[in-house]
């Protein structure tokens, strides 16, 4: 095997000889037989890696041989090591991958599929394993994510999500050069947030170096030596230079404001004066809305959430309501208030004092409305309780519900046998809502939910 792949070597390093001397056309189809050629060597390495792993007894399948010998990144080389291993339970796709028709790395995204749903289902698409052998890696890996959406329970996607809420982390270490390096994971709506944050101030920082640069250029071109009053500064910060200068900044305000005011800490920290809310655009069909099964909800260009989490979302945000027809047409739109004002925060506070559920300081509580905005509920003091993240999730995730004993709110655990009375709104629901004042509606269309500021 050895002598195969030198002289497949030998006749490699001829062609590189030629390319500068070979017609278009001839390089075009070049081109085509070198994915093929790139997905077997991957295949043959890989599969190298894993035997010597195996007759040795490594015990990473080859990971640190591919890593080591064969120059592949650590987070590569398991990659390709786990998906030549799940591939067994994928036959049309392992076939694939030894003619060199899909590379590792888009049989990887199959077999997470695989994982995520089943075997059967991923190789009883067609469509998407022709994906897999068409399109290039980012381009399959979001098709696959898309695909994988679909074929999930709201159930596979409330584990995945709780996943990821639960390894959450940030990790700060020192480099060999002196640095300070940092790596952090989040589930898709706290990363969401962060990213939105530190782009907005990143933008505000770019803003600021293009004035400085006019400034230095308007300094450069006064008449006869005279000082403009500017100091030349053409350093232009890069973008990631201006992501790390907004972290630094907005934790520097948020620290300096908690010196003034009370100590708190809120899981949506409320962002530093001047700049705008997080804005987290979320796409779901009616069902999601509806909270009916087989509903699919995502933050835009993060991915997947369950259908607790877009209730949690609705709970705190002011919501802009676009409904689209089958071809995207837009059919309503609504602007839709769910937050509670600064005034009844406070109220708020002062009625529960703590978290209703296990008494954690307010400062990490939010507000939960007990009976859902998307079934009529308002954003009042008599529909909101206090509640922090964890308890938050438990009324969201595990079904919990808010009573009211000896006059005060509750949270009780379900219990099917006996359920929970949920705590009644003081004040009737108004039977016939208002027109929303800030709507775009289709002649036969209807409004999705009642604007609650109404």
């Amino acid at each position: 095997m050895f002598s195969q792949v030198q002289q497949a070597l030998e006749c490699l390093t001829a062609a590189l000889g030629g390319v500068e001397e070979a017609p278009t056309g001839e390089l075009r189809r070049t081109l085509g037989l070198a994915k093929s050629l790139r997905s077997r060597v991957e295949l043959l390495e890989t599969k190298a890696a894993s035997a010597v792993a195996r007759r040795e007894r490594h015990g990473d399948g080859g990971a640190g041989l591919l890593n080591q010998v064969g120059g592949r990144s650590r987070s590569e080389a398991a990659r390709n090591v786990r998906a030549e291993a799940e591939l067994a339970e994928l036959p049309e796709a392992r076939t694939a991958v030894a003619e060199g028709e899909i590379s590792l790395a888009n049989a990887a995204k199959l077999a997470q599929a695989a994982r995520k749903t089943s075997p059967d289902a991923v190789q009883g698409d067609a469509d998407l394993v022709q994906m897999a052998k068409t399109l290039p890696e980012d381009e399959f890996a979001q098709a696959a994510q898309r695909w994988t959406i679909q074929h999930q329970s709201a159930d596979d996607l409330a584990a995945q999500h709780r996943r990821n809420r639960r390894n959450r982390n940030v990790r700060f270490w020192n480099g060999e050069d002196g640095s300070v390096q940092m790596r952090g994971s989040f589930d898709a709506e706290m990363g969401t947030r962060i990213q939105q944050r530190l782009r907005q101030q990143a933008e505000q920082l770019r803003q600021a170096d293009r004035r400085r640069q006019a400034q230095s250029q308007t300094s450069e071109a006064a008449p006869d030596g005279r000082d403009s009053g500017t100091v030349p500064d053409k350093a232009v910060r890069t973008r990631d230079q201006r992501m790390a200068d907004a972290l630094d900044a907005l934790l520097a305000t948020g620290a300096e404001s908690n010196a003034e005011a009370e100590p708190a800490f809120d899981p949506r920290p409320t962002p530093p004066a001047g700049s705008k809310t997080a804005e987290i655009i979320v796409r779901a069909d009616l069902a999601a809305l509806s909270d009916s099964p087989g509903g699919i909800a995502e933050i835009c260009g993060v991915g997947p959430i369950p259908p607790s989490t877009l209730g949690r979302l609705a709970c705190n945000s002011d919501l802009w309501v676009e409904i689209f027809g089958d071809e995207l047409t837009p059919l309503y739109e609504t602007v839709a208030s769910r937050a509670p004002t600064a005034a009844q925060r406070r109220a708020l506070i002062a009625r529960d004092g703590a978290c209703v559920g296990c008494g954690e300081p307010p400062g990490e509580c939010e507000a939960h409305h007990i009976t859902p905005c998307q079934r009529g509920g308002k954003t009042r003091l008599d529909n909101l309780v206090l509640v922090c993240w964890r308890c938050h999730d438990l009324i969201h995730d595990h079904n919990w519900q808010v009573t009211v004993r000896d006059g005060r709110y509750r949270l009780a655990p379900p219990d099917p046998a006996h359920p929970a009375q949920p705590a009644p709104q003081r004040k009737p629901t108004r039977r016939t809502p208002r027109t929303p004042t800030t709507t775009r509606p289709s002649p036969t269309a209807k409004p999705l939910w009642e604007d609650p500021a109404a």
